[in-house]
């Protein structure tokens, strides 16, 4: 019976050790879009990896929790659209530290082009006084 208790007792404790060690190790990912006039009506829609995590409309920012490791972060506008995504930025998280990534508008003739570009907290820290953090990037509303 003693056995049995210490081999219950030994089974709960290495279980719960391995539930612990199994846990994702996270960073958080800031998302700014404070693009001005220029497509300031039109979501802007930001893919994770090849995943849409989240539609930004302007003056607004959101936060994601993304594994630690490498990513890819691209943009592409919504409304009438080629449907063409930006240029990939490869990004890397770090446990418990913070990325910033802005996107950047730009307009040649009457092509607007976006692309995003990591920023520094010192950079970032103004342009989210600026904007409201959207909780639920893909609500319909």
């Amino acid at each position: 019976m003693k056995a049995l208790r210490l081999l219950l007792l030994f089974t709960v404790l290495l279980a719960g050790s391995f539930a612990a060690h199994s846990q994702t190790k996270t960073g958080k990912v800031y998302l700014i879009r404070l693009t001005g006039y220029t497509g300031s009506a039109v979501n802007y829609h930001f893919y994770v990896d090849g995943q849409l995590i989240c539609k930004l409309k302007n003056k607004s920012y959101s936060v994601h929790d993304l594994s630690v490791g490498d990513h890819t972060v691209n943009i592409s506008t919504g409304g009438i659209s080629t449907g063409k995504k930006s240029a990939p930025l490869k990004i890397t998280v770090v446990e418990g530290k913070a990325n910033y990534i802005n996107v950047i508008s730009t307009e040649s003739g009457y092509v607007n082009k976006v692309n995003c570009q990591e920023i520094t907290q010192n950079s970032a820290e103004p342009l989210l006084a600026k904007a409201k953090e959207k909780t639920n990037c893909l609500a319909k509303k």
